[in-house]
This record gives structure tokens, sequence and C-alpha cells, in this order.
């Protein structure tokens, strides 16, 4: 491959791993960066090692960035505990704006027209969640919303 090749796929792959709307994206983007070695390339690995907030991708990302030795200030990256970054009052608040877009009432519950509009909405929060409930993500999303506190 040519040199400007190699950078046309290394921007894409960095253009996927960035892609906060898609945990599985970003995981796979990650895999692939491994075999470039460039500063733009380093930096979006050690990003998702200390920011992302899906676990597998962070996890991942630490230990490519450790195989590879990367560093954040002269010290090796170390894996936090597993925080998604988000609190009850996070949820409330996007799960309201959801509901006041599709003008539901208080228990109205249309899963698919919810789901297109908080993933609209916030797409990251959208893909961290459903990552962390996996095949409850529906049951977790209906919970949530027929337990909103009344304004």
């Amino acid at each position: 491959m040519t040199e400007q090749t190699n950078e046309a796929v290394v921007s894409e792959l960095i253009g996927q791993a960035r892609d906060r709307s898609s945990w599985e994206k970003r995981l796979e983007a990650l895999k692939e960066l491994e075999q470039y070695d460039t500063p733009k390339v380093r930096e979006t690995i050690i990003g998702l090692a200390l920011r992302d907030r899906v676990y597998a991708v962070k996890q991942e990302a630490v230990n490519m960035a450790n195989r590879l030795n990367y560093t954040k200030d002269g010290q090796k990256i170390v894996l936090t505990k597993k925080n998604t970054g988000y609190k009850n009052s996070d949820f409330t608040k996007v799960f309201h704006q959801v509901k006041r877009d599709l003008e539901l009432g208080d228990f109205e519950f249309e899963l698919e027209s919810f789901k297109e509009q908080f993933k609209e909405v916030n797409p990251e929060m959208y893909d961290v969640m459903q990552y962390e409930h996996k095949d409850g993500f529906d049951q977790w999303m209906e919970n949530k919303y027929m337990n909103l506190p009344k304004k």
C-alpha cells in the first residue's frame, strides 16, 4: 500500500474509533488501528483507554496501549473500575426530553419510536446503555420511563 492509501485508511479508522454512537464500530476500528504506529493512532488509542464509557472498548484500548508501551504523561495506563459516567438525573433529563418530543402521556410508551428518538437525542448515552443492558435494554428503557419522576 502507498503512504497516501495508508493515511486514508488510518483517517477512516480513527473516525470510526471516535464514533460515539456505536461501540461495536469503535471496538472493530480499535483492533484495526493496532497495526499502524502514528501519533494520531497513539492519541486515539490512549483517548479511548482513558475516556470511553463502554467498558469493553476501554478495556481493549488499555490492553492495547500497554502491549504497545503507550503511556500518558510517562505513566502506564491502568484500567479503572467500570463507570458509565451517567447518573440517574442524566437519564431522567433525557427521558423527559424524549417524552416531550414524542408528546407522550404519563402511561403511554411506544418502544420503537422511543428508541429512535432516544438515539437521536443522545446517541452516546443510547449506545452505552445498549451495551450495558444488552438483551435487557428494552425492558430497562420501559422501566426507566414508567418510573420517571413527575414534573
